[in-house]
């Protein structure tokens, strides 16, 4: 298909790597089933770190209601070869400031990642939700922590702070900055 976003996804069965053709997008009413299973995934994934009991129904469970309204909370999806690869929840800025936006979850399936294409779904959210931006990660994600400081780089030529947040309701590292896109 001409014209779609592509990235190079190595194969691991034959360690060639491959083409694929990948599309980042808000959540549509129909996603929400799909995002709610792959957040399931993200907190089992982040389970060592992240302090969560299961429900009655063995589940973590997260609350997409304000999400799905897409009012000043949203989802984004990332799909590749049209199958569902990954998303990201914004919500408005809440840790360090006031006004613009939060980066709430993010995740990429274990089998697409170190294909770029997280930091293809980390552009689209930004150039949907211009402005003021943090970016939070837990103290022991260290991955996570590597991850946003090359991407928020890449896509702010390296004007961004880091401040530590050992107060209040959620702790850790948090990138702030201000996406406008490129003139």
């Amino acid at each position: 298909m001409r014209g779609q976003p592509t990235s190079i996804l190595p194969d691991l069965q034959s360690m060639e790597r491959t083409e694929v053709i990948h599309v980042c997008r808000i959540a549509r009413t129909e996603d929400f089933a799909a995002v709610g299973r792959m957040l399931e995934l993200y907190q089992y994934e982040l389970s060592d770190i992240w302090d969560q009991e299961l429900d009655a129904n063995g589940e973590y469970g997260y609350d997409l209601t304000r999400h799905m309204e897409g009012k000043r909370f949203f989802a984004h999806v990332l799909l590749v070869d049209e199958h569902f690869a990954g998303f990201a929840l914004v919500a408005p800025a809440m840790v360090t400031r006031k006004d613009g936006f939060w980066m709430e979850q993010f995740f990429i399936l274990r089998k697409y990642r170190r294909a770029d294409l997280g930091t293809a779904l980390a552009r689209h959210v930004f150039q949907s939700h211009t402005g003021p931006w943090e970016v939070g990660q837990m103290p022991r994600n260290l991955s996570a922590q590597a991850f946003w400081r090359k991407v928020i780089a890449s896509l702010t030529d390296g004007r961004f702070t880091e401040v530590q947040v050992t107060r209040g309701w959620w702790k850790g590292v948090v990138q702030r900055f201000s996406y406008e896109p490129a003139a």
